[in-house]
């Protein structure tokens, strides 16, 4: 392996030129014999992850030809980022939940429970099970978004008179279908 240093024709160049590949690693231009073939089977977790950058790269395009999405992922685009970019980037994250807040709900019907979801654009939607401490289901249903893009608010539709012990189980969906579920046990 070598180093390039002070040529003006080759700093930041990267690819194959004959039987050497330039590669570019922490801001500096190395030289190494070319790689052949790769001839052992991929693992499980390689042929998962391609799978992964597959999907990616076809809700990235789906979004190329969706002019209302595009317009969403040309907005969250970063400097020197394209829309495409930005949709396959969504694709392969799932959404983050970051919060869920029960403050505010007492087991009485109308009691707000408060969810906040991250994610590159927006989340799709916010779906809460409520579980009494033996595991059975209270009731099930879908958060209303709150202004701005991270908060969600589900209003109990039940009475719960056990607080103790009760499992709040958030499911949240981004546009792309990832999936991200949560727990709360109060």
């Amino acid at each position: 392996m070598a180093y390039v240093k002070e040529n003006i024709f080759m700093d930041g160049v990267s690819g194959s030129i004959s039987q050497m590949t330039l590669r570019v690693r922490r801001g500096k231009t190395v030289v190494t014999a070319k790689c052949g073939p790769v001839v052992t089977p991929p693992t499980n977790q390689q042929l998962v992850a391609r799978e992964k950058f597959e999907d990616a790269t076809a809700y990235a395009n789906e979004v190329m030809n969706d002019p209302v999405k595009r317009l969403m992922y040309t907005a969250v685009a970063k400097k020197g980022q394209t829309a495409h970019n930005a949709a396959f980037q969504d694709a392969a994250k799932a959404p983050k939940v970051i919060l869920i807040d029960t403050e505010t709900y007492r087991g009485n019907e109308g009691d707000i429970i408060t969810i906040a979801v991250r994610d590159i654009v927006r989340v799709a939607s916010v779906k809460v099970h409520i579980l009494s401490a033996a595991g059975t289901e209270l009731e099930q249903g879908y958060a209303a978004p709150d202004k701005g893009i991270a908060y969600w608010h589900y209003t109990a539709a039940a009475a719960n008179e056990i607080l103790r012990g009760t499992h709040i189980l958030i499911t949240a969906t981004d546009l792309p279908g990832n999936v991200t579920e949560a727990e709360k046990v109060l």
